[in-house]
């Protein structure tokens, strides 16, 4: 009978792992929908890590080089993290005061102007498609396809006022969670030490030591990654939508800012994001003047060359030392599990779990060869 459990003991582990993998597929939605609330509980949780990381930047460059002659202790942490958070809200807030007010008024103009935008848009295509000559079936097809396209986008601008108002309705949450964000990003970050300790000693406690030591190296490395990738990510967008602006303006295309914070906040998702915003813009551009999409169009892909081979390489440098299908197949799978945070995180994510593969591969190799 021993002997019996000492063999079958080896493979309950699988065994269960195979029922408890049926059963989640079996029970997909319900699953799905439990994670789902679950996350939404801790959202606040959430945004209080990507605050802390985001103010962490900030507050070590502050610790390391311009307080570094202050003794370590509670005085010089909480100075440098009033500072950094300091620093993050005046940035947040010049931005969102010199964009947001250009922004309403372009959005304003566009919805009190649209119906004489939509009717030098029906003309501008009458003229081409009579230059066209094409044959009337053909412009019957053609016009039927853009009346149900405008058509939905009458109903997407009257639906927007209803929107707005559940959106206004969500505010409070907004800045609840907004609040404990906020104290649990302090709380962490002026007690970063504490916590990473207790990290550190709780992997060592599970894991063998070389099993901690190789996720401990992981971690330093995903941590290196993620802030070399979003410090150099923010000044990215940065420099791309002020491209966008200084191109736009000198041309003389309209909704220069608009279309350039639409672009530069797009950004975020590299090789799709860029052309998301793009999209945008020329729509908004094809009610205005519909010829001068196509000028747009060049200069958009004048702008996103020197962003890819001179601005990005230099800013990013090798967080992202990954080919564009990898990290097309990371938006996919970040966006379809987490969302919008789960594109912005996948990208890094998926460079350490490349290069941790690939080291992998390079050493399992190098001992077959001898």
């Amino acid at each position: 009978m021993e002997s019996i459990w000492r063999y079958t003991k080896k493979y309950l582990p699988l065994v269960a792992f195979g029922v408890l993998l049926y059963e989640l597929f079996e029970n997909w939605l319900a699953v799905r929908q439990a994670l789902s609330d679950f996350f939404s509980i801790l959202q606040p949780l959430f945004m209080g890590v990507a605050l802390a990381f985001i103010v962490n930047m900030p507050m070590r460059f502050l610790e390391t080089r311009v307080f570094v002659k202050w003794k370590d202790g509670g005085a010089k942490r909480g100075v440098c993290l009033m500072l950094a958070y300091i620093f993050v809200v005046a940035v947040i807030t010049a931005m969102l005061l010199l964009i947001i007010p250009r922004m309403v008024e372009s959005i304003t103009s566009i919805l009190m102007n649209f119906d004489s935008y939509m009717q030098s848009l029906r003309v501008w295509a009458d003229d081409i498609w009579m230059r066209l000559n094409l044959r009337q079936e053909v412009v019957d097809m053609i016009s039927s396809g853009f009346g149900r396209t405008f058509g939905q986008l009458d109903e997407i601008i009257a639906n927007a006022a209803s929107a707005a108002v559940k959106g206004a309705v969500s505010v409070i949450s907004l800045v609840a969670n907004t609040l404990i964000a906020f104290i649990l990003s302090l709380y962490s970050l002026f007690n970063k030490e504490k916590f990473l300790m207790q990290a550190r000693r709780l992997i060592n406690a599970i894991l063998e030591e070389n099993a901690a030591r190789r996720v401990l190296a992981i971690c330093t490395r995903t941590n290196a990654a993620l802030n070399s990738y979003f410090f150099g990510m923010i000044i990215d967008c940065f420099l791309l939508g002020a491209m966008c602006f200084i191109a736009m303006s000198i041309f003389g295309f309209p909704y220069a800012l608009l279309i350039s914070a639409t672009i530069g906040f797009t950004q975020v998702v590299p090789i799709v994001g860029p052309w998301i915003g793009g999209i945008v813009g020329g729509l908004l551009i094809l009610f205005v003047d519909p010829p001068l999409v196509l000028w747009f169009v060049v200069l958009l892909l004048a702008v996103q060359q020197i962003d890819n081979n001179l601005v990005y390489p230099r800013v990013v440098g090798n967080a992202v030392g990954i080919s564009g299908i990898w990290v097309l197949i990371a938006i996919l799978l970040g966006g379809g599990l987490w969302g919008l945070g789960g594109i912005v995180l996948s990208v890094p994510l998926m460079a350490v779990c490349y290069t941790i593969v690939g080291e992998w591969v390079n050493k399992r190799l190098e001992r077959k060869r001898q």
